[in-house]
């Protein structure tokens, strides 16, 4: 549940900061000043937090713990997600990559909940997550929608609807 802190906090700062920026005529931050872009950023931050602890003892072991035994290397898994989190987290602040980035943290959100059934059932490792599993759900939920919400239009504020070509009309007809 702490990871809501970085969550909403970041995305709040920086709609509201940027939406500032771009009243005080920034146009750099006006991509910013977008519900979209700036949950997008809150998610990058919970994606770096949470790289942190794929990386740092005694939480990589209590992932580690938490891996779901019909996988491989769990060692591995936890290094490679983690290094998953990280790239997905630099790919929601890049304009370009965001809708990939987004569509990639949502799948990974999904793979990674079985994880979360173990963690809330309980296991022996002091350093792994123990969140009721109704908190949990919730919490992943919360990080989808939010991953989700950054595949949205990319329209920037204050930039008019663009025409769409009108497809019911066939050249020379």
């Amino acid at each position: 549940m702490v990871l809501l802190v970085p969550l909403l906090l970041t995305t709040a700062l920086i709609r509201f900061g940027a939406g500032w920026l771009a009243l005080r005529g920034r146009p750099t931050a006006r991509y910013w000043a977008s519900w979209p872009a700036a949950m997008a950023g809150g998610m990058a931050a919970v994606f770096v937090s949470t790289t942190v602890t794929h990386f740092i003892e005694p939480q990589r072991s209590g992932l580690v713990a938490i891996v779901p035994s019909f996988v491989p290397w769990p060692e591995l898994a936890v290094t490679l997600t983690g290094i998953a989190e990280l790239g997905l987290a630099i790919g929601l602040i890049i304009r370009p990559t965001r809708r990939w980035a987004s569509i990639g943290a949502v799948v990974l959100l999904l793979a990674l909940f079985p994880a979360n059934i173990i963690a809330a059932l309980g296991v022996s490792h002091p350093a792994a997550p123990s969140t009721p599993l109704v908190w949990r759900a919730a919490l992943q939920l919360t990080f989808i929608a939010f991953a989700a919400a950054a595949v949205w239009p990319l329209k920037m504020p204050g930039e008019k609807e663009k025409p769409q070509p009108d497809v019911n009309h066939r050249a020379g007809v």
